[in-house]
């Protein structure tokens, strides 16, 4: 599945390592998936996830929660750019989502640490689709 809910990972799965692994192995697209918390329903306003991806040297992040959509206040790309979700899904990410990886990395670790939206990451309001 390309977005999972944190309860439903395995508990022996690193998953910050095995995207890390996936990441250095050289991605040929630009990867998404979704990490999501709170109630399992996604219609649910009170759920949050976390988007994240990677391509190589950089990755992607974005913080949803309920009709509002966040991205990093130094995110670098100022035009919209295409990831794919699951690898397959074309997926529009807005202007400045993009960070380096090992930010990825650590948004994600926080994530699952803690539900919340990572404090690791100044977040801004992403611009409307």
């Amino acid at each position: 599945m390309s977005i999972q809910h944190v309860t439903d990972l395995p508990a022996d799965v690193d998953l910050v390592a095995e995207v890390r692994a996936f990441n250095d192995a050289g991605v040929e697209v630009p990867w998404l998936w979704g990490l999501s918390a709170g109630p399992k329903d996604p219609l649910s306003l009170d759920q949050v996830t976390l988007m994240f991806g990677v391509d190589n040297d950089s990755g992607t992040l974005e913080w949803l929660t309920g009709t509002d959509t966040f991205v990093p206040a130094d995110g670098t790309n100022p035009e919209w750019t295409t990831h794919y979700l699951g690898g397959m899904y074309d997926t529009p990410v807005p202007p400045f989502a993009t960070v380096p990886t090992d930010t990825v990395y650590a948004a994600v670790a926080e994530f699952l640490r803690t539900g919340s939206r990572p404090a690791c990451v100044t977040w801004m309001a992403a611009a409307a689709l």
